[in-house]
């Protein structure tokens, strides 16, 4: 081979090494079949050598600074050494005689600069065989060293003492090396995969302090292997060049080096981590997804990858044939063929559509495609691989993957697959193809993170009962799992109450991305929910353990117990499928669900009697939470001015879109005169004030100028500018029923009950504040409230012979309760303030003293309304008067005072739809 001239390399870090060595292996790797094509291949790797020899000699005139700590030494050195020796085996002997004494040299200057080797991390289980390896290992350096001072003897026979050293002591100390790695990489391993089941819950990336033990693992392996490998390399080139000795044969000295060679290839079969899937653990079928997998040991260097997917049952044998590998009891050079669970392919990164008439060309799925995605789709893809600057290492990325429906020819070995409501399982089977320093091919395989492959006909019904099993599978798989190595055991133990509200908790936050998490009160409404006759079989399993807490399984989760029955609708759906429909609404940005959540503006899982009990010491305030009535969904709670207690209809996802939930609280707050928002935190806050701060709505209300020639009549270059205000869809509560008052609060809450709270409101658990009047924000808004003001002003401004208000009969039935109430104002010469007071006393209980006073006090300004005598059971409707003498604060009594009322009335009719 003829020497090429030498010129100087731009090159000079070890990432560009890394490249120029992938690419010499190329050229080395190639069959030429004309002499142009040898010529060319002779010509390219005399370019690649003389790139690699002066980037070796500026690394190793910097490698000996002790600025360099050990870990940063022991990464370099492993890469230039595994380099140089993967290179050499594929040389040819003669023609390359130059090159191969040049990397020989250069490896004799590497093991001069080594750094003692440092004792790695070992299990328990590892000591004793480590122990063995590192005595053994400092044994055969020095009898290896003995050897290459006695290769200037002539009459020694170094051939059998070379036979006898891979006996007595090569053998023995690579096998304890393997037993060690064996006993200590699961530990490893299942550490890496807790890490990134971690991440994968939490919906966070994986860092580079997750790989970084598992990675100087197996830096350590290569480095202690390297020293021993450099150092067999040097005597076996020595042996070959030397003129004085000619006992040592090349098969003996090929046979000391191949033994560590070996055990390499079976250290580090597995030294690779997949980190799919790494954003959802539900793959849709033909959705494209990005492939990504990382090595472990920076000193492997792939010719390509193939990926495919495998069973649940089928990962396990996988696993176990990794395992006999890393023991040496298996080749990792040509490893077993395993079935296919479902079918991959690759979209072409130029984007270009496939032939829908295509048939399947590769593997034996047998499937003619019947859609675009189905072309070309396989048992498995091969990648090829590519450099990553962050981890400055070889790896593959793909960003046009996609898996195809489960095929039908498949054979799946997943015999758990009858379990009620689980899903089947699927992993990513990697083999990466690639160079071993014995001139060979060697197959580093590992395996991916589990998921589910959800088909796209269930893409239209995302929360419903089909999708709905799959979230649920991988909730409990990542929730609840065993890590059994690359392996995540499903678990079919029941979960305490306690356990199920800590990973419910932190999957609500995770998903619908939040930070504010639930609370214990959340879970009330579902605590004596959770099992029926048909899911309860496996709620007895936890009885007897210490909590005594009830036991929730897999079943229960996804058993359709709960319901809700309307006049047209019968639902019946689970206890996940709830949570998953509240997690859509604070996934969808439109509903603004989250942002009220967030800033505490509205309660989570509350029962109708709490926000009865919250409700009724308080006026003109609405209270928003969460609620499962309609399924997911969110509710508005209100108290109105006659102390009627509205539940609205529930907002469910598809409300949520078309108006979001601060839209809603606009329009319910305008309709209804409410004019404060009770918060988590049993705080007033303006409602005003959240439609200011988080819906900014100038955009909405702002008149618009158009400018057109068809608006008046002239020619068609006439052009007219109008100006129109716009129009927005507003909410209001459909009402079939004249209203009745609502229920007092439950005893069991904190109210005030006692007389004395009559006298001395300060003392009340609740207290409202001193409400503004709202007439005065909505005079040019509402019609009815400026003529209310407009009396009441005329009323407050008279002289005092003029208060006794004229006696005017209210309307007849057929009014409004608006037009009824604004004619009893006008008539007594009240304003909205005294009819909010009026009615927030006559709401509590015993206030009959306190009306009693109010009348007496009364009387002495307007003589001719007397308090009323008789004590039967007034009627709550608003018809005319039965004297003239009866006071308005009766009149108010009738539609407020529910204790003239039994305790067994309907209040269905209080749950009000919303009309757009």
């Amino acid at each position: 081979m003829t020497t090429p001239h030498k010129t100087i390399s731009p090159f000079s870090t070890i990432d560009h090494y890394q490249k120029i060595v992938y690419e010499l292996l190329i050229q080395l790797s190639k069959d030429p079949q004309t002499a142009q094509e040898v010529t060319n291949i002779e010509s390219n790797i005399g370019i690649l050598r003389n790139h690699i020899e002066q980037i070796l000699e500026k690394r190793i005139e910097a490698l000996p600074s002790t600025d360099i700590t050990d870990d940063e030494f022991e990464n370099e050195w492993v890469i230039l050494a595994w380099g140089l020796l993967t290179c050499l085996s594929r040389l040819p002997s003669e023609p390359e005689r130059d090159i191969t004494q040049s990397f020989n040299h250069i490896l004799v200057r590497l093991v001069n600069i080594a750094r003692p080797m440092r004792i790695p991390k070992v299990c328990p289980e590892a000591k004793q065989w480590w122990t063995q390896f590192h005595e053994l290992y400092n044994s055969s350096l020095h009898y290896l060293h003995g050897l290459y001072s006695q290769l200037d003897n002539p009459n020694c026979n170094i051939e059998i003492k070379m036979r006898a050293y891979f006996t007595r002591q090569l053998q023995p100390c690579l096998a304890a090396f393997r037993r060690t790695c064996a006993e200590n990489a699961p530990g490893f391993h299942s550490s890496l995969r807790r890490a990134q089941v971690n991440r994968l819950s939490n919906q966070e990336k994986l860092v580079e302090q997750d790989t970084y033990e598992i990675r100087s693992y197996y830096s350590s392996l290569a480095y202690t292997l390297g020293l021993l490998a450099v150092r067999i390399q040097g005597f076996r080139y020595e042996c070959q060049t030397c003129s004085q000795n000619t006992f040592a044969t090349p098969d003996t000295l090929w046979q000391l080096l191949n033994e560590v060679f070996i055990t390499y290839e079976y250290v580090m079969n597995d030294a690779l981590m997949c980190n799919e899937p790494n954003h959802s653990s539900i793959m849709v079928t033909n959705n494209l997804f990005t492939f990504t997998c990382h090595t472990l040991c920076r000193t492997l260097i792939f010719e390509s990858f193939d990926i495919q997917i495998v069973s649940e049952e089928t990962a396990f044998a996988i696993q176990n044939e990794i395992i006999q590998c890393r023991m040496g009891n298996s080749s990792p050079r040509e490893p077993k063929v395993f079935p296919s669970a479902a079918l991959i392919a690759m979209k072409p990164t130029s984007g270009v559509k496939r032939n829908n008439a295509t048939a399947n060309q590769k593997g034996t799925g047998g499937n003619t495609a019947h859609k675009k995605s189905d072309v070309n789709s396989q048992e498995f893809v091969t990648i090829p691989p590519t450099f990553s600057d962050n981890s400055n290492a070889w790896q593959t990325t793909y960003p046009h993957l996609l898996c195809t429906t489960r095929q039908k020819d498949a054979v799946l070995l997943d015999s758990r697959a009858g379990t009620t409501g689980k899903r089947p399982l699927f992993y990513f089977y990697i083999r990466a193809k690639t160079w071993s320093p014995t001139g060979n091919y060697i197959h580093v395989r590992t395996l991916s993170l589990p998921f589910t492959i959800s088909t796209r006909r269930n893409q239209d019904c995302q929360v419903q009962r089909m999708n709905s099993s799959y979230t649920a599978t991988c909730f409990w798989m990542y929730g609840t799992c065993g890590i059994n190595g690359l392996l995540l055991n499903w678990n079919e133990k029941p979960l305490t109450w306690s356990q199920f509200k800590h990973l419910t908790r932190r999957y609500f936050m995770v998903n619908g991305e939040v930070i504010r998490t639930m609370e214990e009160s959340d879970y009330a409404l579902l605590q004596d929910k959770m099992h029926c006759e048909q899911c309860g079989d496996d709620s007895t399993e936890l009885e007897d353990e210490e909590n005594h807490e009830g036991c929730i399984s897999f079943k229960n989760i996804l058993c359709s117990h709960l319901r809700f029955d309307t006049d047209t609708v019968q639902m019946r759906f689970s206890v996940w499928r709830g949570i998953l429909e509240v997690l859509q609404i604070f996934q969808d940005p439109k509903a603004a669900v989250k942002v009220l959540w967030e800033h505490y503006l509205m309660h989570g899982f509350l029962d109708t009697q709490a926000v009865v009990n919250l409700l009724m010491p308080r006026h003109n305030c609405m209270v928003i939470r969460l609620t499962y009535i309609l399924g997911g969904s969110v509710c508005v709670s209100y108290r109105n001015l006659c102390g009627e207690i509205i539940h609205l209809e529930p907002l469910e996802l598809k409300k949520l879109q078309a108006k979001s939930i601060l839209e809603y609280i606009s329009d319910i707050a305008e309709t209804a005169k409410i004019d404060y928002l009770l918060t988590y935190n049993l705080e007033y806050m303006p409602v005003s004030s959240v439609i200011e701060k988080y819906f900014p709505v100038d955009d909405v209300k702002r008149v618009r100028g158009v400018a057109s020639n068809i608006t008046d009549k002239g020619p068609l270059n006439h052009v007219t500018h109008v100006k129109f205000t716009p129009l927005r869809v507003a909410v209001v509560a459909c009402r079939d029923q004249t209203p009745r008052p609502s229920p007092r609060p439950s005893e069991s809450h904190d109210l005030p009950t006692s007389s004395s709270s009559v006298h001395a409101p300060s003392e009340c658990v609740f207290t409202a504040p001193n409400l503004p009047q709202r007439y005065h924000q909505n005079q040019n808004h509402d019609p009815l409230m400026s003529m209310m003001m407009m009396t009441s002003s005329s009323s407050s401004t008279s002289s005092p012979t003029n208060t006794t208000p004229t006696m005017m009969t209210p309307g007849p039935m057929d009014q409004s309760f608006e037009m009824q109430l604004e004619a009893l104002m006008k008539q007594y010469g009240k304003t909205p303030h005294d009819v909010c007071e009026i009615v927030y006393s006559a709401a509590r209980p015993n206030n009959n003293l306190n009306q009693q006073q109010q009348h007496h006090h009364q009387s002495h300004h307007h003589p001719s309304l007397i308090p009323p005598t008789t004590t039967s059971i007034r009627s709550p409707t608003l018809g005319p008067p039965s004297s003239q003498d009866r006071s308005f604060e009766d009149l108010m009594d009738d539609l407020t005072n529910n204790g003239d009322y039994s305790s067994n009335l309907d209040f269905s009719h209080t749950n009000h739809f919303l009309r757009v």
